[in-house]
């Protein structure tokens, strides 16, 4: 019984410290690990050179940095936010983008122009990592985009006031996503009233051992024997256009699409994008510039209606098991709600407004799709239609 128990304990031992020896091998090679492993730790972007704490109090990517990112038909973010297995994924012809981040780690040609044109505001939609020519791109050769992704419009008039004011721009177009930038103002907000960065909620009630690339080894490959054995998940799902479209959602941005018109307006989240907002455009027209208010729609609120109620309810039963109370017929109802809300702002403080739905909606019904299949974002038509949408107003 003895030599077994020391056996045992000899074991334990090697095991330990060969699980340290990896934990110190994987640390020290750790930007050069999957990116779908790593990115989901708390240390990531800090580690990979992104600027979480400025002067100005906004977030920066690595400055300087080289990128090239390859795009094919399993790249969506929806296989990693969903049950959305990539037996679904749909073909497309893959490519490559390849770009060089300038010295505040924007998507720009350098040196920058002193007088812009063109001054364009935004988060990952803006970013457009994916997309080989970004809606911005084209309009004027004197354009600046200054974009991050998971920023909201309160982050973004941060980028507003150090960089793009000084170089006085003609025109500022700010592009509000409905997705998200309401809860990403909630959260900057949060942590602003906490006397805290944005950047420090990554690291906020955090176990060491979040820290560990072993362990996320371990719940990465749990994840996915969990995905692989999903049987029920409640996508894809058939958008019935023109022609039949498959598609997902990220379900964290539902529920917004089941709030009325009292509730959202009433909500902290609305008030304060909505002086966010109206502050910036007051503060440009005080300046003589041109301010347009650019409204994205989250993907959801083009294909909701072109969903059967089977499809609704498969959606709504797991959001409201999993996330929040959602039912299909409350969507339906509210699915145009916080657009309204908007273009009632724009027209009460006088703002220039651009609704990108009519130009979205026009291409599903004539089954194109604007949207990648497995993300939340635009594919490379997408952009175009934004593109010319802006063009439009700005000729």
């Amino acid at each position: 019984m003895t030599s077994v128990l020391k056996f045992l304990l000899r074991l334990c031992l090697v095991l330990s410290a060969t699980v340290v020896l990896l934990e110190i091998a994987f640390q020290l090679a750790f930007l050069h690990l999957p990116g779908e492993l790593i990115q989901r730790m708390p240390q990531y972007r800090e580690r990979a050179g992104f600027r979480l704490v400025t002067e100005h109090g906004a977030r920066e990517s690595p400055a300087g940095q080289s990128v090239e990112i390859r795009v094919d038909q399993y790249a969506g973010d929806l296989f990693r936010l969903t049950c959305l297995s990539t037996d679904h994924a749909q073909f497309f012809q893959p490519y490559t983008v390849s770009f060089k981040r300038d010295q505040h780690g924007f998507r720009n040609q350098e040196p920058w122009h002193d007088d812009l044109d063109l001054l364009v505001l935004g988060d990952s939609f803006t970013a457009a990592e994916a997309i080989q020519h970004p809606f911005w791109s084209g309009l004027s050769d004197a354009t600046l985009s200054l974009s991050f992704p998971g920023s909201g419009t309160i982050e973004q008039s941060l980028f507003l006031d150090a960089y793009g004011l000084p170089r006085n721009p003609d025109t500022v177009v700010l592009a509000y996503f409905a997705g998200n930038d309401l809860s990403d103002n909630r959260v900057f907000l949060e942590m602003r009233r906490q006397g805290k960065s944005i950047a420090d909620r990554v690291h906020q009630n955090r176990s060491p051992f979040e820290y560990l690339v072993t362990l996320h080894i371990a719940l990465y490959l749990r994840d996915a024997i969990h995905k692989a054995n999903i049987s029920d998940c409640h996508y894809p799902q058939v958008a019935h256009t023109r022609t039949p479209t498959p598609v997902a959602f990220f379900d964290s941005m539902l529920p917004i699409l089941a709030l009325d018109a009292d509730n959202l307006r009433a909500s902290d989240m609305f008030q304060a994008t909505r002086s966010s907002i109206v502050d910036m455009s007051q503060d440009l027209g005080a300046r003589g510039i041109r301010f347009v208010m650019m409204y994205i729609p989250q993907k959801a609120e083009l294909y909701w209606p072109y969903l059967n109620a089977e499809s609704k309810a498969a959606i709504a039963s797991y959001v409201g098991e999993n996330l929040s109370p959602l039912a299909g017929e409350i969507v339906d109802k509210n699915i145009s709600v916080q657009r309204d809300l908007w273009l009632a702002v724009a027209l009460e403080e006088q703002i220039e407004f651009l609704d990108l739905t009519p130009a979205l909606r026009s291409a599903i019904e004539n089954g194109n799709s604007p949207y990648f299949f497995a993300d939340t974002h635009w594919n490379q038509l997408g952009h175009d239609l934004a593109r010319l949408e802006l063009q439009k107003i700005l000729n």
